[in-house]
């Protein structure tokens, strides 16, 4: 996802040039170096955000496997109990 940046200065000056660029990208918004909101379009809050997930879709990673995930079994043999 590409992020876009605009200062909070900026921001206040010319809010419909902020409202522009996010309609294209998430815009983050800094204050002093620092992230501090992020402006995105309505479209995209439905998209992402407002809907709520299963958790199945919620663990979904579109970039991952499917492979199985198997672990390795532990073992509690010879190890000593302490109360």
């Amino acid at each position: 996802m590409i992020l876009s940046y605009m200062t909070s200065a900026s921001f206040n000056q010319n809010p419909s040039k902020a409202r522009q660029a996010a309609n294209e990208n998430p815009l983050v918004i800094t204050d002093h170096g620092k992230p501090t909101h992020v402006l995105v379009s309505y479209e995209e809050f439905e998209a992402n955000w407002k809907k709520p997930k299963s958790l199945a879709e919620a663990l979904y990673d579109p970039n991952g496997s499917d492979q199985d995930f198997d672990p390795p079994r532990l073992s509690f043999e010879n190890r000593e109990i302490e109360f």
